[in-house]
């Protein structure tokens, strides 16, 4: 069996000893840390001074406006609604527009006047021609016009203008009157540019050179004095061609244009 020797050191310090003039130090506490989990994830303590402050709560966002931080109650700071100092917006600011005035409303349209009934066509002859007809219905159609009644087709009365017409055409197409006992109308034109209606419609053109209620006989109106005579009741007219001219010839019975009669057989449009 091995022994070991045991040694023994003393360690001495020299010198005068003194008793330490300066109070002693205290020791200085350490600044208290503390470290999260790893990660991170901790949080400060409740107590920490250093901690960060909470972020402060948000509003919750509203349709349209992105969050914002909500006002706190206690802020001495916030702008009030009654606050006198509080900013107010500079620079020109848009004016309110008035509200818009209502438009009136709509005026209601007159009630449509009512047209005044035709007249009625004067009833067609039998076994007239188209010319004859057509002669016949011009003359009443103007002659109502005037209140004049309307006239009858007189195949007598034909016949005379007929009669007539040829002679003028046997005479080299003459153009003058045949001075018989019936009142006469005469027309000529160029073959087959007038027909029973424009033929009527030349005559009672004069209507613009005569003098109601004082006219008497002219020879610029008594084409259609005649046309439109009350007294004249039936009528009869023809139609022979010469040298490429047609020459119309008309009569009518009672005749017209007799002087002093003119007032009571000439009415003008109205009948007044």
């Amino acid at each position: 069996m091995r022994t070991w020797p045991l040694v023994l050191v003393g360690l001495g310090a020299c010198g005068p000893i003194y008793p330490d003039q300066q109070p002693a130090r205290q020791p200085q506490p350490e600044p208290a840390q503390a470290s999260g989990p790893p990660g991170g994830g901790g949080g400060a303590p409740a107590d920490d001074p250093w901690s960060p402050e909470e972020p402060a709560a948000r509003a919750p966002a509203t349709p349209g406006r992105p969050a914002g931080p909500a006002a706190q109650p206690d802020d001495p700071y916030a702008a009030r609604p009654d606050d006198p100092y509080a900013a107010r917006p500079t620079g020109p600011q848009p004016r309110e527009q008035p509200p818009a005035r209502p438009e009136p409303p709509a005026r209601p349209e007159p009630p449509a006047r009512p047209e005044p009934p035709a007249r009625p066509e004067p009833p067609r002859t039998a076994g007239l021609s188209a010319d004859a007809q057509a002669l016949l219905d011009a003359h009443n159609r103007v002659r109502a016009q005037h209140c004049a009644p309307a006239m009858r087709w007189s195949s007598q009365l034909a016949q005379v203008a007929q009669q007539w017409a040829n002679s003028l055409r046997d005479q080299g197409c003459k153009f003058g009157h045949s001075g018989g006992r019936y009142g006469e109308n005469l027309a000529a034109g160029t073959s087959g540019t007038l027909d029973g209606r424009s033929v009527t419609g030349m005559w009672y053109d004069e209507v613009k050179l005569y003098t109601f209620p004082n006219g008497g006989f002219s020879m610029q109106t008594g084409h259609f004095t005649q046309v439109v005579w009350r007294q004249s009741t039936q009528l009869g007219c023809a139609v022979s061609t010469c040298r490429g001219m047609d020459i119309w010839v008309c009569e009518y019975d009672p005749p017209g244009n007799v002087q002093g009669m003119f007032r009571q057989n000439v009415l003008p449009t109205g009948c007044r």
